[in-house]
């Protein structure tokens, strides 16, 4: 299947959810009809009578309102909503749109699927006191231009069995959707999303993606350009689709767009997963475990949480193997025509089998927060973001692609993107240039993208697991890195100075020179700090000197001062984290 029938299945498989408004969500919308900002409120008794009106405030919820394929797209010209509209249609401030407006109310009341709405909201507007009655209220200001673009809906008291509320009103839907389905008059065609011959949509929904603006999925009224021009003579043959089958499919996109827990967005490219049946799916975009989650200190324990978050997902949302996930996102380079940049169909066996390897490799030590697989947004904004005070801000542009990148590697199962790597790793190596807690997170996330490209690539396997004599020159030297840094950092810890250390200072030049950094920090640490230490903490650096320079004299003397790999990084994080074992204070001070 494609994106269309998807979304076409999602509407009807939650059939139950149309037009039910639920706390913090918009609700699906029914055929015909769109959500939009309501400004203003009246109130009529069942006689057609004025009884309050009010101010919508913009934080209360979208209402649904019934539209026609032409009012629903108009840009310029009159076509005027059934119902609901701008107060310019609503009241006599515009002749020729006042009469629109009532024409196209009183075809609907006169047709065979009437409601006891119309012909009150009729009797009031025919009466032509409404902006008299809102200006005396205070709800408008006489003379405001702006005031005709105010959009009214309707509230109507006295009428039995009837929601109030026309927004909220199941009846009032249907006799609309009755009422447009036989007063339309398009031709009947093979309707490419369904296979059935039905009448076709002469326009299809814009807006279907609030961020960005009117933006179409499906458009061909470019006459003059080059929508279908060279391939077709007229633009019903580039796409011929029904009218209910679009509505339900653009309805159905602009509802996932809008449910909370589906959706990431970076700049104006939204990216949505779901499955049609409504299951709960992970967000693709984040870690399958979270912070809030028990901490996992040890690579076992977490690849065991991992499982057992795995398992009870499936079982508590009754997932089975064989239930598609749906993965797409959309962006709109013009303000006209909207792209779908990413599309993917995956069983959710495999879709799990993804999350869960790319968590188990692509994660690092977090501190407090034990084991941790970092977001996909985390890893590009640590990658290519600019700091901003305590946090990295990236570029829209460069954001949405990258994004789109990795989670293709995600889903797809491919090799982590070498660049990113290499960014992450440069960045890294170079602490002076940021904050302290963003360099932290920095060399967490370069760490777990290491990892993950080694495994990719098949140059090692779970490296948290590593034991600390690993036969690597670059993964000794960031050993001996942390060494360094713990030396001189203990004396600080001892006179409470709040101080960057050498080691950290010369990062970035010790990657490229690491034998000549080191014989000089050596003899700074050996002048200014080691006599100043603990004798335990003084033993245990020569120690770990000693004990990493007799697996780097296996190498040949020549390659000594080469500058390192990534994995030097890895060396330098699992070194420093042993150091915070909890026996390691008093293994030291035994061997002392």
């Amino acid at each position: 299947m494609g994106l269309l029938q998807r979304a076409v299945e999602t509407y009807d498989a939650n059939f139950g959810l149309i037009g039910v408004y639920r706390t913090g969500r918009d609700p699906l919308a029914p055929i015909g009809h769109v959500l939009t900002n309501a400004n203003i409120e009246i109130t009529l008794n069942a006689e057609g009578q004025f009884i309050a009106a009010r101010k919508v405030e913009k934080n209360e919820p979208k209402i649904l309102i019934p539209v026609t394929e032409e009012s629903g797209g108009r840009t310029s010209g009159h076509a005027a909503h059934p119902l609901c509209e701008q107060l310019k249609y609503v009241a006599c401030t515009n002749k020729e749109a006042h009469e629109c407006f009532l024409a196209a109310l009183k075809k609907w009341n006169e047709s065979a699927h009437t409601h006891p709405f119309l012909p009150v909201i009729i009797t009031y507007v025919e009466g032509g006191t409404i902006l008299d009655e809102l200006i005396d209220g205070g709800i408008l200001k006489p003379d405001k231009k702006e005031n005709e673009k105010q959009l009214v809906c309707w509230r109507v008291l006295g009428i039995d069995g009837e929601e109030p509320c026309c927004w909220k009103n199941r009846n009032l839907f249907e006799a609309f959707i009755a009422y447009y389905r036989e007063s339309r008059t398009q031709k009947t065609a093979l309707c490419m999303m369904n296979g059935q011959w039905e009448p076709t949509a002469s326009q299809h929904p814009k807006g279907i993606i609030p961020v960005n603006g009117n933006a179409k999925l499906i458009s061909a009224n470019d006459k003059s350009g080059f929508t279908y021009r060279g391939r077709f003579s007229e633009e019903w043959q580039a796409a011929t689709v029904s009218y209910e089958a679009s509505q339900k499919a653009h309805n159905a996109i602009r509802w996932l767009a809008s449910e909370q827990g589906v959706r990431e967005l970076a700049g104006n490219r939204i990216f949505l997963c779901w499955n049609p049946e409504g299951k709960t799916t992970p967000r693709p975009m984040r870690a399958m475990r979270s912070k809030e989650d028990e901490a996992a200190r040890k690579p076992s324990d977490y690849r065991n949480k991992l499982q057992s978050t795995l398992l009870s997902f499936r079982s508590d949302h009754q997932l089975k193997d064989t239930d598609p996930v749906i993965l797409a996102s959309f962006d709109a380079a013009t303000t006209g025509r909207l792209a779908v940049t990413y599309y993917n169909e995956i069983s959710l066996k495999i879709f799990l089998e993804r999350m869960h390897d790319w968590d188990a490799h692509c994660c690092w030590y977090a501190g407090k927060y034990g084991i941790q697989a970092p977001t996909l947004l985390q890893i590009v904004d640590c990658a290519f973001g600019t700091l901003r005070g305590n946090f990295l801000e990236t570029d829209d542009r460069i954001q949405r692609q990258h994004l789109q990148r990795l989670l293709d590697c995600k889903i797809s199962g491919g090799v982590f993107p070498a660049d990113i790597v290499k960014a992450l790793t440069r960045r890294a190596s170079a602490p002076q240039a940021y904050e302290e807690p963003v360099w932290r997170r920095m060399m967490q996330t370069a760490c777990s993208a290491i990892q993950k490209y080694r495994y990719d690539t098949k140059q090692g396997g779970n490296e948290m697991a590593w034991e600390l004599n690993t036969k690597d020159r670059s993964f000794q030297y960031g050993r001996l890195l942390a060494t360094m840094e713990r030396a001189e950092a203990d004396y600080y810890y001892k006179t409470q100075e709040q101080r960057q250390t050498s080691a950290i200072k010369f990062m970035s030049e010790f990657r490229q020179r690491p034998f000549f950094v080191f014989e000089r920090i050596n003899r700074h640490l050996h002048q200014a700090y080691l006599n100043r230490v603990e004798a335990w903490q003084a033993n245990r650096y020569e120690r770990l000197v000693g004990e990493i320079f007799g697996i780097l004299r296996e190498f040949p003397e020549n390659e000594l001062n080469r500058p390192l790999s990534d994995l030097y990084l890895m060396g330098y994080e699992l070194q420093r984290n042993a150091f915070f074992a909890k026996n390691e204070t008093k293994e030291y001070n035994e061997e002392a």
